[in-house]
């Protein structure tokens, strides 16, 4: 009995630390699967976050892209205001010639070009004012000839000292002179 003993205190022996392995095995598992979700919800934590802030520079340039286009837009609005506006001043002053100051207008512009020439000169004018060169460059004194071959709406161009200075004082150059200098301040104003 005593080998019978010995086989059944081994045998319980052997139980118990077979149930102890299984029991550390199973907290070991139970660790495993705690440490496995620990990870799986920081990964699902990390992913989430990485897809918020890809969603919100996503939106960002989304929003971004969309103010750039309207502002495209306004400024083409804007420049195509700016340019029909100057189109439709440049129409208008085909009429200059019908009012009744135009006269004093293309004296203050021979007047303006010719300052400080001396020598002969030729005045470059639409054959509508021809007459009205022919009478500046009487009155003013300077000797030079009419040449009314331009196309203008108003205006003169001077071409002195033997071809080598010409000055242009066209209505058309007016309007251009001034919508290089004044498109930045209409653009101000349409902004305001």
């Amino acid at each position: 009995m005593a080998i019978e003993d010995i086989f059944i205190a081994l045998e319980e022996q052997g139980e118990q630390e077979s149930r102890e392995a299984v029991e550390a095995a199973r907290e070991q598992a139970r660790g495993i699967k705690e440490d496995a979700e620990e990870q799986g919800k920081l990964i699902r934590a990390n992913k989430i976050e990485a897809a918020r802030a890809h969603a919100a520079l996503t939106s960002a340039r989304a929003v971004n892209a969309a103010r750039l286009e309207g502002r495209r837009t306004v400024a083409g609005v804007k420049e195509r205001a700016i340019v029909t506006s100057f189109d439709e001043a440049l129409d208008l002053l085909a009429s200059a010639r019908k009012g009744q100051d135009y006269p004093a207008l293309f004296r203050a512009l021979a007047d303006e070009a010719v300052a400080g020439l001396d020598g002969e000169v030729v005045l470059v004018v639409d054959p509508a004012d021809e007459v009205l060169a022919t009478e500046f460059l009487r009155s003013s004194g300077l000797v030079g000839t009419v040449d009314a071959t331009a196309s203008t709406r108003g205006g003169l161009t001077i071409i002195a000292h033997n071809g080598n200075m010409f000055r242009r004082n066209t209505l058309e150059d007016r309007l251009a002179k001034f919508r290089t200098r004044g498109q930045s301040e209409i653009s101000e104003v349409l902004s305001a």
